[in-house]
């Protein structure tokens, strides 16, 4: 027990280290000050939510709503998140070889690597359910019992989405190992699977209006359907020491039964997953010579699309841009009604005249909400220092991976815009600040992405899911443009209700952004040299 003990230390140390950055003349004060400050804004920002959510509850004798709601959102989040995090953490890992040779079990192998993914939510997830328990908590009167279940619950609600996610990332690592590019494959099969997870839960959405009058029939649509929801609000509501019991029993029975039946496929899985298929070429070899900016952007093109994780990671924001500007261009009046009030003067026609600054908020949303350079150059890893000794400038590798992530997201952005000026018939002048703002914004969040992941690389990680959803850089890209995201939403309304003309709102927008860009490149060009030669491996 003392070596089983042992090597799941080792392997959690191994991996846990979520914001460890190296840098260099960082103290070791700053290092730890930067995760709390994050941890810090993601609580009060769940916090606020949970208290805007129980706030027409209270009185109602519907508190519990809010438990249910945050205990289904989490699922859902654990569920999206662990359908593409699942192919890295469990299949084709750098650390297969040692552990398989080791005098262990198939199914401790296992075991270890879903203990370790649910490590994982279960940290991330507690910084979205604590809140709203203890909003909830101070809001209601609760004895000891609920804060047990609480507890319980906490450590036992990530299992089955856990479960689920594993599942399905067997199925997808299976059926992309029978493609020839297997990348490209799981990629499909992985953005397929999250639209319909997507798509599902996008409905939930209309429960959130009139909530009060509502909260009964949310509630019973979610319990109906997810039972640890069900279980869980029953036991903080009137707690019942049988089915404590049996809340815990079904989800470690659920575990371990789940560790049974993955070992069953999981090595022959892992086993095709890392097969390379074979094949014959005819004809003659022909070399061709690029440029190196060309070059570069091919190589982080190549780079890209090898990796799973990283496209699906990028990918997922610009699906769901474009499946909105479909959505909207096909069913326009049944949107709109549903933010028309019945007293309301807004019509749609009103909301049909700022679609413009409606899809401007988009692009921004989209853009900066999807930094695909805050990973790139932790993900060279230990190929990191063969990209300093190429007779090619710093800055111009720096901008090759900008430029890269930029044309990875242009084309998409611009299908959208398309579909959205001729469902709309913008006018000239609309259509060219669109488009030019199509430009602009992903400039500005790759620019900023790539700025960060200069401060904060991650030169040693496991696997790419560790750099893309669970290093510092990609966090704090986030929060920026979260930060970003939030501030010109809040102009754009300020400005629409001003009765300032929506070409000149749009206008104003993007020449914000422009100086911002410009800004964020005359400091690239000042700092970036410096931080990329300090990076070591």
């Amino acid at each position: 027990m003392n070596k089983v003990l042992s090597l799941i230390k080792t392997c959690m140390s191994d991996n846990m280290n979520l914001f460890r950055v190296k840098t260099k003349n960082q103290s070791e004060k700053s290092k730890k000050i930067l995760p709390i400050v994050l941890f810090l804004i993601i609580f009060f920002y769940m916090w606020s939510f949970a208290s805007m959510i129980i706030e027409p509850l209270v009185g109602t004798g519907k508190e519990f709503v809010l438990l249910t709601l945050f205990v289904c959102f989490t699922s859902i989040m654990t569920l999206v998140e662990g359908i593409y995090k699942s192919s890295s953490l469990l299949f084709n890992c750098k650390d297969d070889n040692l552990l398989l040779s080791l005098p262990i079990s198939k199914s401790m192998v296992l075991f270890i690597r879903i203990f370790k993914f649910y490590v994982f939510e279960l940290m991330y997830n507690s910084l979205f359910l604590v809140p709203a328990m203890v909003v909830y908590a101070l809001n209601v009167s609760v004895g000891w019992t609920y804060y047990l279940a609480t507890i319980v619950a906490i450590l036992l609600l990530p299992i089955i989405p856990i479960i689920i996610s594993c599942l399905l990332g067997g199925f997808i690592s299976m059926s992309s190992s029978s493609f020839k590019n297997k990348n490209i494959a799981q990629i499909i099969i992985t953005m397929a699977i999250l639209l319909l997870v997507f798509y599902g839960s996008f409905n939930l959405q209309g429960y959130i209006d009139n909530l009060a009058n509502t909260a009964t029939s949310i509630h019973e649509k979610i319990t109906q359907i997810y039972y640890p929801a069900k279980a869980y609000i029953n036991l903080a509501t009137n707690f019942n020491i049988g089915e404590f019991l049996l809340f815990l029993g079904i989800h470690i029975a659920l575990f371990a039964l789940s560790i049974v039946v993955l070992s069953k496929k999981y090595f022959s899985v892992n086993s095709r997953v890392k097969s390379v298929p074979t094949g014959s070429h005819k004809g003659d070899y022909k070399i061709k010579t690029n440029t190196p900016m060309k070059s570069l952007i091919k190589k982080e093109l190549n780079r890209f699309i090898n990796s799973p994780v990283f496209v699906t990671n990028a990918a997922f924001g610009l699906a769901i841009f474009l499946v909105g500007c479909v959505l909207i261009s096909v069913r326009f009046e049944g949107i709109a009604n549903s933010f028309i009030m019945e007293d309301d003067t807004i019509s749609i026609q009103s909301i049909e005249s700022f679609i413009p600054i409606i899809l401007f908020g988009f692009i921004c949303f989209t853009s900066l909400m999807s930094s695909i350079t805050s990973s790139m150059i932790s993900l060279e890893g230990k190929s990191f220092s063969i990209l300093k000794s190429l007779p090619i400038k710093p800055f111009k590798i720096i901008l090759s991976k900008v430029l890269t992530a930029v044309l990875i997201m242009i084309p998409i952005i611009l299908i959208g815009d398309i579909v959205m000026f001729i469902r709309f018939k913008f006018n000239i002048f609309e259509i060219i600040i669109i488009l030019l703002s199509s430009i602009v914004l992903p400039l500005v969040a790759e620019t900023i992405g790539i700025l960060v992941n200069l401060k904060y690389p991650k030169m040693d990680a496991e696997n790419d899911t560790e750099v893309v959803k669970q290093s510092m850089s990609s966090m704090i890209s986030v929060f920026i443009g979260m930060v970003l995201t939030g501030l010109t939403g809040i102009g754009l309304v300020v400005c629409a209700f001003s009765n300032i003309h929506k070409d000149l709102i749009i206008l104003g927008g993007l020449l914000v952004y422009i100086l911002i860009y410009v800004l964020l490149l005359i400091h690239l060009n000042r700092k970036s040299v410096k931080k990329f030669n300090s990076i070591n491996v």
